[in-house]
Parts: structure tokens; C-alpha cells; sequence
């Protein structure tokens, strides 16, 4: 962390951007209280909802037991997390397959942590929600942190949360040839970001400089689970010759979820970073 930002810390830390997926239904909320205190929860559709002997929309079925349809999800290991070294896959994998009769927990990770922050979708989403002037991506038009603290006359306290600004996505690569995200296990863990919420842990402004650094701390969040659509688009109607692997492994993780009581995980990346930047 940048000295002159160190000794600015700010209590508590101030909520400064949320990024929502656009797609998302919320219907159910799922408190963070180690990094949201006193913030509204995020809110998740479907996919966070798990139970027990639940009709498949389109009477999918590709096992009985959870003996039979585990070995079958983990084919998408196989199929989309092969290149994986640091076992994050497998072991997001495990904690979703170990218990059942639980409620939604969080996925923490610091191999997942060190993938994000090395991530360009990352790296430009994190730049682009600061879009300062000297920033390597921005947000052209857009008002984001740098330009609401502009709004704000660089008061921090002031300052009005930008919201919009488009959640990404660990989807490098191709799906039909297990490669990039697809094959570091990026892809199966995550794919699409459902919300980012970006916090400001230490600020100064330097008026006589015309400078302020900021440090921000993004959590990335997203649900380990399947809703009735996912099944519908990429699932297997049964495990016949002619269902690939992913599909049957879809189809397993639904059954395993819906019918088998295995509840979903939310991941959950944090990441931070200090800049420094002109104000103006």
C-alpha cells in the first residue's frame, strides 16, 4: 500500500460501486458479514435454492442416487478444469460434493484470489471502475469512482456510488475445445460474475497537489449452483452415447443440487489495490 494512503484509513470502509449482473433475478439474499457489515445483502435467483426430489423441468435424469450422479459431475473436471495446477477447481468441487442437509456457505480460495488478480478481464474491470485519467482502461462516458469523487469536490463522504458498471466474466477461451478459462477451471468455477461490490478502504486528497490514492477493495461474487435454465441449455436429457461429458455433468450437478439436497457455494474473490491519480 502507497505510504501517504496507509495512514488514511477509513472507518468504516465506504461503498463506493456496484457491478450487478443484468440477467440476475434476485430473489434471495445472502448476507456477506465479514467483508458487507451494516450493507444490504446481495441478492441471487435460483441457483442458490437447493432441495430435495424436485421434478427436472424437462425430466432430465441421468442417475438415481448421489453414488451415481458424483462421479458423473465430476467429468467437468475432466472437461474444462485439466489445466488447473493449483487444485481450485477440485477443491470447490469437494466442499460442494462433501455434505448435504446444509445451507449456502462461501467458497474462499486464495489460489482463485491470485487467478482473478492475474485475470485481463479482472485487471480491465478493475481499472475501468476506477477510470481515473491516468487509469490503463476506462469507462469512456461513464461516471464511475473518479469521476463521482470529481461530483463530490474529492470528498469522499460525499460522494454518490456509481452502479451499472457491468460485471465480468472468466470466459477466455472456447467452451467446445476446453481451452483457456475452459480448461483452468476458471470457466466451471465462475464463468459469469453475478455481482462485484467495490469499497474504499483508505483515502486522501492532496489539495495543494491536486492528488489523491485511493485503496479498493473489490469482492467478486457468484454462485457454485444451477437453476432450471442452466439445465435446459446445457444439460443432458440422459446419459445415453450421444450426451457429452459436460452435459451429463450438468445434468448430475442439477439432480445433486435439486434432488439430493447439496447446496450450492457462493465464491467469493477479494481483491485490492491502491492508486494514485490526478484530480482533476
Amino acid at each position: 500500500m502507497a505510504p501517504n494512503c496507509s495512514r488514511f484509513p477509513l472507518s468504516p470502509p465506504k461503498l463506493v460501486a456496484i457491478a450487478q449482473d443484468a440477467y440476475l433475478t434476485p430473489t434471495t439474499a445472502f448476507p456477506d458479514n465479514l467483508h458487507l457489515p451494516g450493507i444490504a445483502a446481495p441478492k441471487y435467483g435460483q441457483d442458490i435454492t437447493c432441495g430435495y426430489g424436485r421434478a427436472a423441468p424437462g425430466k432430465q435424469d441421468v442417475g438415481s442416487t448421489p453414488a451415481v450422479l458424483k462421479p458423473k459431475m465430476r467429468r467437468l473436471l475432466t472437461v474444462f478444469a485439466s489445466g488447473d495446477k493449483t487444485g481450485m477447481a477440485r477443491r470447490l468441487f469437494d466442499a460442494f460434493l462433501a455434505d448435504t442437509c446444509r445451507e449456502p456457505t462461501y467458497f474462499d480460495d486464495a489460489s482463485l484470489n491470485s487467478a482473478a488478480a492475474a485475470h485481463p478481464n479482472i485487471k480491465f474491470f478493475c481499472s475501468a471502475a476506477l477510470s481515473a485519467p491516468n487509469s490503463p482502461n476506462k469507462a469512456l462516458g461513464k461516471v464511475r469512482i473518479h469521476q463521482a469523487l470529481k461530483k463530490a469536490n474529492w470528498d469522499i463522504t460525499k460522494l454518490l456510488m456509481p452502479t451499472g458498471l457491468g460485471v465480468p466474466a472468466f470466459n477466455l477461451g472456447y467452451k467446445s475445445f476446453s481451452t483457456g478459462d475452459f480448461d483452468n477451471g476458471l470457466g466451471v468455477m465462475i464463468n459469469g460474475v453475478q455481482y462485484v461490490y467495490v469499497l474504499a478502504t483508505h483515502y486522501n486528497y492532496d489539495s495543494a497537489a491536486k492528488t489523491y490514492c485511493i485503496t479498493l477493495k473489490f469482492i467478486f461474487y457468484d454462485v457454485f449452483g444451477l437453476d432450471d435454465d442452466d439445465l435446459n441449455e446445457f444439460g443432458a436429457p440422459s446419459d445415453s452415447a450421444t450426451s457429452s461429458n459436460a452435459a451429463i455433468g450438468i445434468t448430475a450437478w442439477w439432480q445433486l443440487q435439486h434432488q439430493h439436497g447439496c447446496a450450492p457455494l457462493v465464491t467469493r474473490i477479494v481483491l485490492e489495490e491502491t492508486y494514485e491519480a490526478p484530480a482533476e
